[in-house]
């Protein structure tokens, strides 16, 4: 059965609620004490939210290996903690993630058992809990619903809003425990009162947060992990993957085929992602032994493979690859040997190119730097965009639906099945 947004947002609410009482609860069992945790001023993480509702959509298209619906769970989860802290640095200038505030070891096994458990309590949710929320959300009718999600969607927009205006009020600030002399430059009043009432709980939820090391220093174009590197990482690695690929395919099978994922330009939106979510994830694990890296490498790639599969072929109608007559495939989607490869490139990725790609980068004068990446990034937009609409509607052609309005017209006259089967030689349309 597919989810609608009402769907996802009522399951977004209610997972961001659980999760936040998981964290109350492993906190406080460590601490002896309650810690109000998340950015939220209310009880809800929607880091957890954002987590279920991807499991949601990826969980009925999984394979029955209950260990491969672990592995996913434990990568959705190291992905979008690797995006929440991401965020959280960027707005807060602070790094509040620590898992410190778990468990009292810090140890790269002991990071990995912390993440593994959340993986487990995810895995738990998505199997066992998941059905009986189902249940309940389509017991209540749909006006219900959607009040509920609209009152609590409504207040939740006004609190990120006061969480945004208290962060970028202190960011002249470089401590946190600094707040209260900074307060005394303010004039009282509700705003002083929000701002001094927010810090203090945030405090008190992330007693081991630090300053991020960037903050403060002299402006270098794209320095660490930030929008600007993500963006050149996605760029320069979509445009070396598919180089790469198209030069295989002429070793491998004597022919030059077209390995785009667009219409306009040698790019592979599969490569580009995979680096950017092999750098978001990796890049706290790029001074440990390289077994640990291939080993999550490895299950990164899979469920990757996995989940970029599923979405061409739910939202595209088309399937770019099958593994089904290979040994040890999932689904037909991915399978052992190339999550191995996965792995190997995870290890040479974050150990060797990274690097060297991330000092490249900030290299880049400053000024022509933001000019360059945003006019990259409106044309990869509108190139994206327009693949997308020319693919989905070649689909319909082949399904024999005429052109019924004037966009579908244009792209009939100039998207042809010629150009369309030349640039996606592979591609198979589903049912």
């Amino acid at each position: 059965m597919n989810n609608t947004i009402l769907d996802l947002t009522a399951y977004l609410i209610i997972y961001s609620f659980l999760g936040w009482v998981l964290e109350v609860c492993v906190v406080a069992i460590k601490d002896r004490r309650f810690r109000n945790r998340g950015l939220s001023n209310l009880p809800f993480c929607l880091m957890y939210g954002i987590m279920m509702d991807i499991l949601i959509v990826l969980w009925p298209r999984l394979t029955d290996y209950m260990l491969f619906k672990f592995a996913a769970a434990f990568v959705v989860f190291l992905a979008v903690q690797s995006v929440a802290d991401f965020v959280s640095r960027r707005i807060c200038r602070r790094m509040l993630w620590k898992y410190e505030d778990i468990t009292p070891y810090n140890g790269q096994w002991q990071n990995l058992l912390v993440a593994g458990g959340f993986a487990a309590a995810l895995w738990c949710a998505a199997e066992l809990l998941h059905p009986i929320i189902f249940v309940l959300i389509h017991i209540l009718p749909d006006i219900v619903v959607q009040i509920f999600c609209g009152v609590v969607g409504s207040v939740l927009f006004v609190d990120f809003l006061l969480i945004l205006y208290t962060m970028f009020k202190d960011r002249g600030n470089q401590k946190i425990n600094e707040y209260q002399q900074k307060q005394q430059e303010y004039q009282s009043g509700i705003n002083s009162r929000i701002y001094e009432r927010i810090w203090s709980r945030i405090e008190k939820a992330y007693p081991n947060m630090e300053d991020d090391p960037n903050a403060g220093n002299k402006y270098v174009f794209a320095k660490g992990i930030c929008l600007d590197k993500i963006i050149w990482i996605f760029l320069v690695s979509a445009l070396l993957g598919d180089l790469i690929e198209t030069v295989y395919c002429r070793a491998v099978g004597g022919v030059w085929m077209s390995r785009s994922s667009v219409l306009y330009g040698p790019f592979s939106i599969v490569w580009g992602l995979g680096a950017v979510v092999l750098t978001l994830v990796l890049y706290r694990f790029a001074n440990e032994a390289d077994r640990y890296v291939f080993l999550i490498g490895a299950l990164l790639g899979g469920v990757y493979e996995y989940a970029c599969s599923v979405f061409t072929e739910i939202v595209l109608g088309t399937v770019f690859w099958d593994y089904s007559e290979m040994p040890f495939n999932i689904g037909g989607r991915t399978n052992l040997l190339y999550m191995g490869f996965w792995g190997i490139l995870s290890v040479i990725w974050i150990k060797l190119i990274y690097p060297n790609m991330s000092k490249a980068i900030e290299k880049i004068p400053p000024l022509k730097g933001k000019i360059i990446t945003w006019i990259l990034v409106a044309f990869m937009v509108c190139n994206a965009l327009i693949s997308a609409m020319a693919m989905i509607r070649y689909t319909e052609r082949q399904a024999g639906i005429e052109a019924d309005n004037v966009i579908e017209e244009y792209l009939d006259a100039n998207y042809k099945d010629a150009l369309i089967e030349k640039v996606w030689p592979n591609m198979v349309i589903t049912e």
